[in-house]
């Protein structure tokens, strides 16, 4: 086959290696592309003889993709963190460049993938692998190819210059290419997955959400110090890598909130008074992102970071399967993402309400008006919470009881009545 150099130089070219959002659909063009033989010298891949250095110093370094399981010794590992993943994403550039230079027919990326396994005990979450090949023997893979590189590419780009990135941010950086913003979030997750580590070890974050106020100073890495007292209208809730520590000193509990309308009726309301002098309020404003899931356990686990501060943890939900589901989320963690949960979760975490006893709460009209029947999906998913997280649920009985007698209730219920809110909170809350 005859090539041209310039054929291969263009695809691996920085600037060319992927399309413009402007120019034409990546997926026609990646389908088509041919390459040339070239020299070693000729290629402009990151750092690719530090990589091979590196990759042979490995012992039962292969062609396959690196797998989770690489390890330092424990006072190096977090050291060495930030050289390891980006040494494993040169390690991927390598091997594409090695099938090239031996003329493969094909080039092939392997990434792992979460499933749930149903018919496992406890519905264990699993993963599987897949390759992913260029050309390949459709558009549509050769696209998925192009996906994978180019987020490979942007995450190399963070880990070197030890900057942050948001999927929001990825996503924006080729639109055209990636189409929407769930293909970004899923081989976001995957690449980490593959690789053994957090997004957050990939310098990948998910765009603040949460909002967190009350009795805490956060000191950042850049030396800025927020008082989160200040405001009750609340803060956004930083990405914990960027927090240096935070002074626990005055904390006598946390709450976690479903929803972001509670969490400033209840900062609105006379109860901020105790919230500002001993306390903590969080909302991930419904399912929690990972950055404030992270930011629950940096302020509730007893660390040098948080001078060993380890307060009580209570959560407040709507009483219905949704508001079952996210509690558990903050306490167990997400079964779609459980090789990041251990630093996610919350397990002292304690739910407070939305409980069935305060569906009681004023006349018959007002309980009556607050009280709704559940819908299919609703139903549905109480029944799935059930059967695939025996050990994992917040309330099993409370679940239960919601589905025999077909009822539910959001948290604004207590706002019908006076006082209500601040009633649960003085009886439910350990605080002096």
């Amino acid at each position: 086959m005859d090539f041209d150099d310039d054929d291969f130089q263009d695809l691996f070219d920085e600037a060319q290696l992927l399309p413009d959002s402007s120019q034409e659909s990546l997926n026609d063009q990646t389908a088509n592309i041919t390459f040339a033989e070239v020299a070693d010298e000729d290629f402009d891949i990151p750092n690719l003889q530090r990589c091979r250095d590196a990759n042979e110093r490995k012992e039962n370094d292969s062609d396959e993709m690196i797998e989770a399981g690489d390890s330092a010794p424990a006072e190096q590992e977090a050291y060495d963190q930030d050289s390891n993943v980006t040494a494993k994403i040169e390690a991927c550039f390598e091997r594409i460049v090695d099938a090239l230079l031996n003329e493969k027919d094909e080039i092939s990326i392997t990434l792992k993938s979460r499933k749930t396994n149903r018919s496992a005990r406890d519905g264990e979450a699993t993963s599987s692998e897949r390759l992913i090949c260029f050309p390949g023997k459709s558009a549509e893979e050769a696209w998925r190819f192009s996906v994978v590189l180019r987020i490979l590419e942007l995450m190399h780009e963070a880990t070197r210059t030890n900057t942050v990135l948001s999927k929001r941010d990825i996503f924006y950086r080729d639109p055209a290419l990636f189409g929407k913003q769930s293909h970004v979030d899923r081989y976001v997750d995957d690449i980490a997955l593959t690789f053994g580590v957090t997004r957050s070890s990939l310098n990948v974050t998910a765009a603040a959400k949460g909002l967190i106020a009350g009795a805490v100073n956060i000191c950042h890495k850049d030396g800025s110090i927020v008082d989160a007292r200040a405001d009750r209208e609340g803060m956004l809730i930083t990405n914990v890598n960027e927090i240096l520590s935070v002074d626990m000193s005055d904390v006598k509990f946390i709450l976690v909130i479903e929803k972001e309308a509670t969490f400033r009726s209840i900062a609105a309301s006379d109860f901020w008074d105790v919230i500002r002098s001993q306390g903590v309020v969080m909302t991930g404003k419904g399912y929690p992102d990972l950055s404030s899931r992270a930011m629950l356990r940096l302020l509730s686990t007893a660390s040098p970071q948080n001078g060993f501060a380890s307060p009580p943890v209570y959560g407040l939900a709507d009483f219905d399967p949704d508001g079952m589901a996210i509690l558990s989320t903050y306490k167990y963690g997400s079964r779609a993402l459980m090789h990041e949960s251990e630093e996610h979760c919350v397990p002292q975490l304690q739910r407070i309400g939305l409980r069935s006893a305060h569906l009681l709460v004023g006349d018959d009209t007002q309980g009556a008006q607050g009280i709704l029947a559940l819908t299919a999906r609703d139903r549905k998913k109480g029944t799935k919470l059930l059967s695939d997280n025996p050990n994992e649920m917040l309330d099993r009985s409370e679940l239960q009881t919601m589905l025999m007698f077909n009822m539910k209730a959001e948290l604004q219920l207590l706002d019908s009545v006076p006082g209500a809110v601040d009633g649960l909170l003085t009886a439910e809350l350990k605080y002096p």
